[in-house]
Formats: C-alpha cells, sequence, structure tokens
C-alpha cells in the first residue's frame, strides 16, 4: 500500500513539472518564428522564413539565418543579427547589423544626408540603396 501512495504522487509530480514547463516555453507560430507586430515593433526569430510586414515608425528585430523579410512603409531603426538574412525597407533612420552576410535593401531614409545612419559588426553585411 505504501509503494502505491509513493507511485502516485511520484507521478503527480512529474505531471505538474511537465505542465510547468509547457506553460514557460516561448509561444512560436506554424512556421516556428516567434513574432510580435504592433504598430511598433517587429521581431523575427529563426531561420529560412520569408515574412511581409507593415509598420509606420517603429521598430525592426531579425535575429536568425537566411530570413527575408519585407517592410512596407517606414521603421526608426532596423537591428539584424545571425547570417544571411535580407530585409527590404522603404524608409529606414537607423541600421545594426551583427554576424556575417546580412543585407539591408533600402528606398529612402528620413535623414538630413538621405542615408541612413549604420553600425556594421561582422563581415559581408551591407546595406544597399534601391
Amino acid at each position: 500500500m505504501k509503494n502505491m501512495k509513493t507511485g502516485g504522487i511520484l507521478i503527480l509530480l512529474l505531471l505538474g513539472t511537465g505542465t510547468a514547463f509547457s506553460q514557460s516555453r516561448k509561444v512560436e507560430s506554424q512556421k516556428g518564428v516567434e513574432k510580435k507586430e504592433s504598430n511598433k515593433m517587429v521581431h523575427v526569430e529563426g531561420v529560412g522564413h520569408t515574412l511581409n510586414y507593415a509598420l509606420n515608425g517603429g521598430t525592426v528585430e531579425v535575429e536568425g539565418g537566411d530570413n527575408t523579410l519585407t517592410i512596407k512603409g517606414s521603421a526608426k531603426k532596423i537591428e539584424v543579427s545571425g547570417t544571411g538574412n535580407k530585409v527590404y525597407v522603404d524608409k529606414v533612420d537607423r541600421i545594426s547589423m551583427e554576424g556575417g552576410d546580412n543585407t539591408v535593401y533600402y528606398r529612402t531614409s528620413g535623414t538630413k544626408s538621405g542615408k541612413p545612419d549604420v553600425s556594421i559588426t561582422g563581415v559581408g553585411n551591407k546595406v544597399v540603396k534601391q
């Protein structure tokens, strides 16, 4: 009888622990990309995704590899980290890139020079005006 009680308690503890761990995991979309999209923020994590967003003066954060993002509208700041990411944006003021072989394509900038303020760390990263 004592073994059955002990076994029952262990099962309850294991089930409870599994529930706690499953509730602490971050939410992911069907493509395995964490997305937070609002009027002011787009955050994408993952590998090999092609995504489209509309943004009006917010921030874009891309983490991962071989992602392609198209941003319709304007971004105050774009931050890219990882490898092989491509971001297409209509208008951007600041770009920060880390990693390798990332590219940000832009059409225009709201700065006085007409070029975004750029900070690049890594190899093969580039900012290209279209």
